[in-house]
């Protein structure tokens, strides 16, 4: 008989299992998009929320007044490289960096571009309020405020000159302003400092009103940083500030005397020592170096090497009204002496040349030495704090001017804006460093070859906004130049040697101190 078998599921073919599967992950992916939609136009309302609560006024009495404090995002601030010279001392100002920077870099905030967008126009507009009322003290000769430039072209700058060298009233002095766009264009090679005054705009006082002295105006008294680049009486001006702030500053003093003055090479401290020496008015600071962001400073950082950062010392103070002194010289007269100072330390131009084959500095011969590299830099640093998020602190309410004076009138152009800001002059100032010098430089043809290579980039120079791309590409100078031009070694009292083996000229004991 036949046996009767039980009904069975058809067969699923092949082709079906792939539509099942195919189906099965349309249907995940159609999910998956559904949420994070949903997740997504959520923060949105709740960004829209944050901006409207933000943007409501708040009453003055408040507790709740005060706006939010963002932190920005901070560019590292230096290589701690010495541009001119070198030794144990720049290395380790460079390892320092090296570790704020990582130490910053794991501090950071992640903070959403939505909430920077939404409070930062609210909170520059506070901050800017701030640093106007102060401003407003002290109109002559600073009509314009730093913060109101938002760019390179619309960026001005003080330039002051002795009128006459036997009166030292404020009153012999001659304020002018001149924009970055005509420095941009005009400031060539041959340019002197009666160029300069002639292509500036005079800054006069309102014979009505009582702008003939500003201490009249304000109970804050400036700072005077002056910025000592090579070529332009900073050896003076170095020792001049080192001696006056020991004398000035018990705190200053204590520390451990340096050949450079206290606060020079790191801004930290420049800041510890405008907090911790309030009757002194003049500080000299290491021009051109990258790491000297004054301007744009947004607050301390943690050292392991330096104790004295501590919390109780404190580094804040003011605001402050900072005076940026930066000297002026003709390009060919600063070129051929600097050429001439190298000459004198080295007693041979093998150095330079090589050097100069890739157009690299070398000791006072560095074109980020140059005044007008430096007020590119200085510049720069202004603008990027403007266009920076507000810190919300004190160094947003400092005020800063930048003002060119001839280096030649140093002397009386110290004395005479010291009297003028109502504060006692600093001594030393009329001395001449380098007055005696040996005879003798490097032939033109080395000379020539500095032209070769940075006279375009003096034309051509504008603002240095990205500054940790500028960094960057001094690092990476640095390294060539070492590779160029190996270190010496110390031998023994009369003799160093390059570590490839040639001996080095001239007398042991001076080079000694040089290299």
């Amino acid at each position: 008989s036949k046996t009767k078998t039980l009904p069975t599921m058809a067969k699923v073919r092949p082709s079906d299992k792939a539509i099942l599967k195919t189906n099965i992950m349309f249907a995940f992916i159609l999910a998956w998009s559904i949420i994070s939609t949903a997740i997504i136009v959520f923060q949105h309302h709740q960004n829209i929320e944050l901006q409207q609560r933000l943007s409501k006024p708040t009453s003055p009495s408040s507790p709740t007044s005060s706006l939010p404090v963002l932190q920005s995002r901070m560019l590292p601030r230096g290589d701690g490289i010495e541009y001119g010279s070198g030794g144990q001392y720049s290395r380790r100002m460079g390892d320092q960096h090296q570790r704020r920077r990582k130490r910053r870099n794991m501090k950071r905030n992640d903070i959403r571009d939505q909430e920077e967008r939404g409070t930062s126009q609210k909170v520059r507009q506070h901050s800017n309020s701030e640093h106007d009322n102060f401003v407003e003290k002290n109109s002559f000769p600073f009509k314009r405020s730093l913060r109101s430039f938002a760019n390179s072209e619309i960026f001005f700058i003080n330039v002051v000159q002795s009128t006459s060298t036997e009166n030292d009233d404020y009153s012999a002095l001659k304020w002018s302003e001149v924009s970055w766009k005509d420095l941009m264009t005009k400031w060539d090679r041959s340019t002197t400092f009666p160029d300069l005054i002639g292509f500036s705009t005079p800054i006069l006082p309102e014979e009505s009103s009582q702008e003939r002295k500003y201490a009249t105006q304000s109970s804050e008294k400036p700072k005077m940083i002056l910025h000592c680049l090579p070529k332009t009486a900073s050896t003076t001006l170095r020792t001049a500030c080192r001696e006056h702030i020991r004398a000035k500053c018990a705190f200053a003093k204590a520390q451990k005397r340096r050949p450079d003055p206290y606060g020079y090479r790191d801004v930290d401290i420049f800041y510890r020592a405008v907090a911790q020496c309030p009757d002194v008015h003049h500080y000299c600071v290491q021009g051109g170096d990258a790491s000297m962001t004054i301007i744009n400073y947004e607050g301390p950082q943690e050292s392991d090497d330096d104790s004295q950062n501590s919390d109780e010392e404190g580094v804040e103070s003011g605001p402050h009204h900072f005076v940026h002194l930066i000297p002026f010289r003709n390009f060919d007269e600063w070129a051929a002496s600097a050429l001439r100072q190298i000459y004198e330390v080295d007693e041979q131009c093998e150095d330079i040349d090589n050097l100069l084959e890739h157009c690299l500095g070398y000791r006072e011969l560095y074109m980020e030495l140059y005044p007008k590299s430096v007020l590119a830099l200085q510049i720069g640093m202004a603008l990027n704090r403007n266009n920076a998020v507000p810190l919300g602190n004190v160094y947003d309410a400092h005020q800063h001017h930048i003002v060119l004076y001839d280096y030649k009138q140093i002397d009386e152009i110290m004395k005479k804006m010291s009297v003028y800001f109502d504060f006692p002059p600093m001594p030393e100032t009329d001395q001449e460093a380098k007055k005696i010098r040996a005879e003798g430089t490097c032939p033109e043809k080395t000379l020539m070859r500095f032209h070769e290579c940075h006279d375009e980039t003096l034309m051509k120079m504008d603002a240095i906004v990205d500054l940790k791309k500028e960094r960057k590409r001094r690092r990476d100078d640095m390294v060539l130049m070492k590779e160029i031009r190996p270190p010496y070694k110390y031998v023994n009292s009369t003799t160093m040697e390059r570590f490839d083996g040639r001996p080095m000229r001239g007398s042991g004991s001076k080079n000694k101190l040089s290299k």
